[in-house]
């Protein structure tokens, strides 16, 4: 959200074109500016983007379902051969809709629309999402702690911190045997992670910061108004990780 259009556009391009035969990317086109907006949704599709995404605006809010619905229904409009999904992370947004609702509002002003990205905390609601239409809808869950429990309910496909790929993929084959012991194992990993974060501020410039340290990948520092950590900050950080045992967590296996 930090980045100007122009950015996002070049970004979104380097994805598409790395990505080929190896990875569905989605592109996320929300702003404040319908516009703004619109102009990322006609761009993705132009560049062959499996899908785009959109979270609501966050100055101005959508009053009600009704509201979002028309918003994302005009957004969608403009990139009209490219699945569509909303993205809900209502913490972050402000906005607290009922998910379920805007899918059975939104399922005959979007053509497109074929699921979202719940990644807000209320496990109930993102459940309730699946269930609508028969479980027609895709529902991406984004809460990092709380995998296992979106399995237990029938819900696979996750958006995950991307230090935890190989973590949760782990899970999900442990799950998938019947070994519930290992995936619990597993899912406390993710957790003792997750409190090692917040335990040092919890904000992007932490994960940010967590990732170049766990991928060997160095990903630069953040854009004010976040605060990039300090030298002392990062070794801090860096010996909490190394010494849970994490330091080799997302390199590749």
């Amino acid at each position: 959200m930090s980045l100007t259009v122009a950015e996002r556009k070049a970004t979104a391009k380097a994805w598409v074109n790395c990505g080929k035969e190896r990875l569905k990317v989605i592109v996320h086109v929300g702003t404040n500016c319908l516009k703004d907006s619109q102009e990322l949704a006609k761009h993705a599709e132009e560049i062959g983007a499996f899908a785009i995404a959109a979270l609501t605006p966050s100055y101005h809010k959508p009053e009600n379902e009704d509201c979002l619905v028309e918003y994302m229904a005009q957004l969608a409009a403009v990139a009209p051969n490219t699945p569509f999904y909303y993205y809900d992370i209502n913490f972050a947004t402000g906005v607290y809709i009922n998910c379920s609702k805007f899918l059975k509002l939104a399922k005959e002003r979007i053509p497109t629309l074929c699921g979202l990205k719940h990644s807000s905390r209320e496990m109930p609601s993102a459940h309730g999402c699946t269930l609508v239409e028969e479980g027609k809808y895709q529902v991406l869950f984004g809460t990092d702690v709380q995998y296992l429990s979106c399995l237990v309910l029938g819900m696979s496909e996750v958006v995950a911190a991307p230090v935890l790929g190989n973590l949760f993929h782990n899970i999900k084959k442990a799950f998938d045997n019947g070994d519930l012991e290992t995936a619990r194992s597993l899912q406390c990993k993710a957790q003792r992670l997750n409190e090692i974060k917040e335990k040092h501020g919890g904000g992007i410039n932490i994960a940010k910061s967590m990732f170049t340290i766990l991928s060997g990948l160095e990903m630069g520092s953040v854009r004010l108004p976040l605060r990039g950590l300090t030298p002392d900050e990062k070794k801090r950080l860096e010996t909490d990780l190394e010494t849970a045992g994490f330091l080799d967590l997302a390199k590749p296996k």
